[in-house]
């Protein structure tokens, strides 16, 4: 997966947290899907709540990931590429083994 560090900090600077949340998502989701993994991933995003519930489902392993709003906000004021190596480190965490890409290098750099 091909990815521009300088469209993505244009992108943390200007989406709204819930909007760059689901966009990294996403991308995370392609890169999954460029290595051959069968993946679903669920999240919920609930107005009312502080926290953001996560299921990854990678190649019929579940891996889940709870976040604070707060939390995404701060890494995507940090870094355009903080709030992905948090995510991916959960996953690793869990013995998700990456593979390299151009996304994972700047996710990771």
């Amino acid at each position: 997966m091909n990815t521009s560090g300088m469209l993505r900090g244009y992108l943390a600077k200007v989406m709204d947290a819930e909007s760059f949340f689901f966009h990294v998502v996403n991308c995370m989701e392609k890169q999954l899907a460029d290595w051959g993994s069968d993946t679903l991933l669920l999240f919920n995003w609930d107005k009312k709540d502080d926290h953001v519930s996560g299921l990854f489902i990678i190649d019929g392993f579940s891996h889940t990931v709870l976040l604070t709003k707060q939390m995404i906000q701060e890494l995507q004021i940090q870094a355009p590429y903080a709030l992905d190596q948090v995510l991916w480190e959960a996953l690793m965490e869990d013995g998700l083994i990456l593979k390299e890409s151009s996304y994972i290098y700047k996710a990771f750099m």
